[in-house]
């Protein structure tokens, strides 16, 4: 009876080992399998939540020009584009593509928890279609994203997202860029976008005024690219440099191929009478 009283207990005891070890088995399975389930993400970091095509440049549809835009962008802490740098893409293409891009809305970039600025790339797609132009985004197209983005102006024939087709035969060649330097009455010309400066306030109390002159290069797609003064107050300066910066020019045609314009630019500063 001892041995088998003995023996009766040793068996007790394991089934009650057993039971504790598989009450106690589920914890430590939730423990390990915790770390794998990452919670789920809308819109991972530096994704774009907000995509803006820009419009088909008309001078460019007429000449046939297309091919990529390799633009650097740099997104603020928000998640909107503080700054826009050409990396590679035809002049005609690139005003459009920076200005679309500056629209664009990134989530934003994380370290440590804590939203950071980030430099990234983007890359806008010009493709001429039958005739049409339309634009799409290569990263998106690279990714099977297809359709309209939210935001994204009407182009003709929609927009298209998907496989980016190799340059036409047909397209021509682009010209070396060139430099051409007009009179100040031919640029004036071309002139289509005229912002007037703002009169300082301290030049206008001190009754300063007088003429800004400025030497000017123009882009190929009409914008002021630099300004360097020649001559005019310090006190007139800032207000004429920041209102041409904001003029518009028909591009310059050479050949048919737009060219950089070298010229110069008069803004004048006069008081009235009273």
């Amino acid at each position: 009876m001892k041995r088998g009283s003995r023996i009766a207990i040793a068996c007790l005891l394991l089934c009650a080992g057993a039971a504790l070890a598989a009450q106690e088995a589920p914890p430590e399975s939730k423990n390990q399998s915790a770390p794998q389930q990452a919670p789920a993400q809308g819109n991972p970091q530096g994704a774009v939540v907000r995509r803006v095509l820009p419009a088909y440049p008309p001078l460019a549809l007429q000449a046939h020009i297309d091919g990529e835009v390799v633009l650097k962008v740099t997104i603020g802490q928000q998640g909107d584009v503080s700054k826009v740098v050409l990396v590679s893409g035809h002049p005609m293409l690139a005003a459009a593509a920076i200005r679309a891009l500056k629209l664009w809305k990134y989530q934003p970039y994380l370290s440590d928890g804590q939203p950071v600025e980030k430099e990234t790339e983007a890359v806008l797609a010009f493709k001429l279609d039958g005739g049409e132009g339309h634009v799409l985004d290569a990263a998106a197209a690279a990714t099977g994203v297809v359709g309209e983005v939210p935001g994204a102006p009407t182009q003709p024939g929609g927009i298209i997202v998907g496989t980016i087709s190799s340059t036409p035969a047909t397209m021509p060649k682009v010209a070396v860029p060139q430099r051409v330097r007009v009179s100040q009455g031919v640029s004036t010309g071309l002139l289509v976008k005229k912002v007037n400066p703002q009169y300082p306030p301290d030049a206008r109390k001190a009754r300063i005024q007088g003429t800004v002159v400025m030497r000017a290069l123009i882009s190929k797609a009409g914008d002021i690219e630099k300004l360097d003064v020649v001559s005019g107050h310090d006190m007139l300066v800032p207000a004429a440099m920041e209102a041409v910066y904001q003029w518009k020019y028909k591009p310059y045609l050479l050949n048919g191929q737009a060219v950089e314009v070298d010229t110069q630019i008069l803004v004048n500063f006069t008081l009235s009478e009273n």
